[in-house]
């Protein structure tokens, strides 16, 4: 027999490796340049109007279970998560970035079973030197014990 051949335990084992449920990992899901208008400013010219924004978001996951079941209702649904941003952009005020990605962090925390979220928010067009101007911040759920 050659090396390249199998037998019926090896393959056994390797299918129960395969459908065992998933460890706890360090799963993350990315969205990046999601691009929104949102009532955003300090100065009385940024107050006329929504301002477009531009948001990247990390989710972090225990594990993700569609990794293993290749089901999306084992995923995270990726339209929710950008139609609760953009939610969140349409009805909330905010006069710093800081705010609004604190609030967009605390909006994925309460609607996804997330262990932690990275919301970067950048405002294009504010400096003729630069591209953007933008916060980033880390948020991890309560269960985990990490704030």
């Amino acid at each position: 027999m050659s090396e390249m051949s199998l037998n019926a335990a090896e393959i056994g084992a390797g299918a129960a490796r395969l459908s065992a449920p998933p460890a706890p990992g360090d799963d993350s899901i990315f969205l990046r340049g999601l691009r929104v208008d949102a009532l955003i400013g300090v100065y009385e010219h940024e107050r006329h109007g929504p301002q477009p924004l531009v948001i990247d978001l990390e989710l972090g996951l225990a594990h993700s279970r569609a990794c293993f079941s290749d089901r999306l209702t084992d995923a995270i649904d990726y339209g929710a998560v950008v139609a609760s941003v953009r939610r969140h952009a349409l009805l909330n005020r905010c006069e710093l970035l800081e705010g609004f990605a604190q609030n967009v962090a605390d909006t994925l925390l309460a609607d996804f079973d997330l262990l932690s979220v990275a919301v970067s928010v950048s405002k294009p067009g504010i400096f003729d030197i630069a591209d953007s101007v933008g916060v980033s911040i880390r948020r991890y759920a309560r269960k985990t014990g990490r704030s």
